[in-house]
């Protein structure tokens, strides 16, 4: 019961924060520029919304066949928009998806680890296509600033990090996990032994044949070229007349934004950011709340076919799955006689006689 008490509580608080970020801005002037969208604009921006989830689920399809796993890429599409919804409802920074999505898998033969690890595996790709896009933020007059030169540096230096860690095989992570696990009590031993072996996981995947990282990788670049395009057709809709490097700024932000673990969906600290980011650069948070806003509101039609899907799928998202943990199995044998020695116990069925054969 605490954690459907405790997503209403932030619920109310992401609305309130989002009231309070519109009365900010002005109401009128908010509601003025959203009537800017026309009806097919705004069905435009909903189709972009769930092209973003088809690429995610074609990429997350390639991650799955080069562990030996083949699930209807219909289905991964299912569950990306379901693990879509389950993020933006739990407030988590949209990560309380992919265990939910694992969970099915697992159900489907996946092993739990894996499912976690090739769901992730399309985020860390997608991160990268973020990474890529991040220098152009230095053209604009936003990202002149210290703070978000540096914000972009830092991302850009910790996704060449986790490559040159994954292709060199430094495995620096596991080495951190196994010297920490030495040291803690055996009360820990047990879910540190789960990441390393998630880390294993994610690892094997970089040493898979190229066709499927390619494949994996192009697919998730596609999501995010078609999340650009939706925020440079948001900016076209509204007639902002933004630059384009002060679009990928804004697309840039969203990363952070959506990141927040507290607020569901990152309503309101979502519209509140990305107004106070309209102000840096010169134009007013009403342009800047509609932007937002209008984002949101393509995505929140994916959230609520998530919410059908789920029930489809007959999860419950407001409650923790037991999984099961899955150990090797050993084939167990019997001591006998010497030493090292197994008795293997064999049982011989009598051959049946005909009955004119019988004595």
């Amino acid at each position: 019961m605490r954690r459907p008490f405790y997503v209403a509580i932030a619920g109310l608080a992401a609305l309130g924060l989002l009231a309070l970020a519109v009365w900010s801005a002005g109401v009128r002037e908010t509601v003025a520029m959203l009537s800017r969208l026309s009806v097919w604009q705004a069905t435009a921006l909903v189709a972009t919304s769930f092209s973003v989830s088809a690429f995610t689920a074609l990429a997350w399809d390639a991650i799955l066949r080069s562990y030996g796993h083949r699930v209807s890429p219909w289905l991964l599409f299912r569950l990306t928009i379901a693990a879509f919804a389950a993020g933006w409802a739990i407030p988590s920074g949209f990560v309380a998806g992919i265990p939910v999505a694992a969970y099915f898998l697992r159900r489907k033969g996946v092993p739990f680890s894996r499912g976690l690890a090739s769901f992730s595996i399309s985020r860390f790709l997608e991160l990268t296509a973020y990474a890529l896009i991040l220098p152009m933020t230095l053209l604009s007059e936003l990202g002149s600033r210290p703070a978000v030169r540096a914000a972009a540096l830092l991302v850009v230096a910790a996704v060449a990090i986790a490559y040159l860690d994954l292709f060199r095989r430094w495995r620096l992570v596991r080495r951190t996990l196994t010297a920490v696990r030495r040291v803690l009590p055996r009360i820990f031993q047990r879910p540190i032994d789960a990441a390393i072996g998630f880390c294993r996981d994610v690892a094997s995947f970089f040493r898979a044949p190229w066709r499927f990282i390619v494949g994996a990788t192009a697919w998730s670049f596609a999501a995010i070229a078609i999340a650009l395009v939706r925020a440079l057709a948001t900016n076209a809709f509204l007639d902002l007349h933004l630059t384009t490097p002060q679009v990928v700024v804004m697309f840039a932000i969203t990363i952070f934004l959506m990141a927040v673990p507290f607020l569901p969906g990152a309503i309101g600290a979502y519209e509140g950011g990305i107004a106070g980011a309209f102000e840096l650069v010169g134009r007013s948070r009403a342009e800047g709340i509609a932007y937002a806003v209008a984002i949101h509101a393509s995505e929140l039609v994916v959230v609520v076919a998530g919410f059908t899907v789920l029930a489809q799928l007959g999860i419950d998202i407001f409650r923790s799955p037991k999984v099961p943990v899955e150990r090797p199995t050993r084939a167990r044998r019997r001591p006998h006689g010497r030493r090292g020695a197994t008795r293997v116990r064999t049982t011989v069925r009598p051959r049946s006689v005909p009955r004119s054969q019988r004595g």
